[in-house]
């Protein structure tokens, strides 16, 4: 292994990128668990995996908003600084609020069919409270602490890394999950919509490149050219960023529950449905009232029908 490989090194205590690993470790195998449970969960139902992929539109699009003022519109002595440590590693290839919208443009497809449709769509979306104050969270640390910055930057973007290869042999695995779109079948489907996932078209090793060139430059970069003091307030608000993914993983739960159990509708027979195909856990009791609640929205559904029409 060279050496550019090694920096830094897993046993180098000073290194800030260990530093946040080590006093964040129960968060992340705690948030690793409830974000396995949850999406385990969500991939059985496309309607609130994309729910999800909007919630980080607006998660990596705050960040990178600010990443680009930083780059381009330093105004202070301290943003020139964060600036100097950005260019160091930071590169295009890492953006990942284009590649949502990709994403979304797939997910989206039956009821925003254009680029200019779905854009209305995400200028307008009403962010739920959670998502809402963590956006806000974003633009306010960085704007007054510009230093924060890099906190999002590592531990968002190389959880990505990580686990963005997971995530999308999940996604093949539940290739019907996504709608229809055009021609393509459903595995080019699942090939088109995971871009939020991918860093490199060029394969494995290139992603790998990508990687390792990502956190030697954040680490040659804040070794020396941050304090202590701003050390210490980066490792706090990576702490943060790991409860807010959970506050907002949770709240998309909340949203769907209330809307599921607010009135009997299509979208609940739908939810039943979808949870009915991955039933094998299921209870006898809790099977039986599936199949009931199937029953009666068919009755519901004829009856409906019938009266319009006789």
């Amino acid at each position: 292994m060279s050496v550019e490989r090694t920096i830094p090194s897993p046993t180098d205590v000073g290194a800030l990128a260990n530093r946040i690993n080590f006093h964040t470790r129960d968060m992340h195998n705690k948030i690793n668990a409830y974000m396995s449970m949850k999406m385990a969960f969500a991939m059985r139902h496309g309607s609130i995996y994309r729910q999800g992929i909007v919630a980080y539109y607006y998660v990596f699009h705050a960040i990178e908003q600010e990443i680009d003022r930083l780059l381009q519109d330093a105004r202070s002595v301290q943003d020139e600084r964060v600036k100097g440590i950005l260019q160091q590693f930071w590169c295009e290839e890492f953006r990942r609020s284009d590649k949502l919208v990709m994403d979304l443009q797939v997910l989206y497809n039956d009821e925003y069919g254009s680029a200019n449709e779905l854009q209305e769509f995400l200028d307008t979306f009403e962010l739920p409270m959670k998502l809402r104050q963590f956006v806000d969270e974003i633009h306010s640390n960085v704007q007054r602490e510009p230093h924060t910055i890099l906190a999002y930057c590592h531990v968002l973007y190389l959880a990505l890394f990580a686990g963005g290869r997971v995530m999308k042999s999940n996604l093949y695995r539940h290739i019907g999950l996504f709608p229809q779109f055009g021609h393509l079948t459903h595995r080019e489907v699942v090939q088109r919509a995971t871009n939020f996932f991918t860093f490199s078209e060029d394969g494995v090793d290139d992603e790998n490149r990508l990687r390792w060139q990502y956190k030697r430059g954040y680490e040659l970069a804040t070794r020396k050219d941050l304090s202590e003091a701003e050390k210490l307030r980066v490792i706090d608000v990576s702490s943060d960023i790991f409860q807010w993914n959970m506050e907002i993983v949770a709240e998309i739960g909340e949203i769907n529950r209330a809307q599921l159990m607010g009135k009997f509708s299509y979208k609940l027979v739908s939810f039943l449905s979808e949870e009915w195909k991955y039933s094998e856990k299921l209870t006898p009791e809790l099977k039986k009232l599936v199949v009931f609640a199937l029953v009666v929205f068919n009755m519901v559904f004829v009856y409906t029908i019938l009266r319009r029409f006789l």
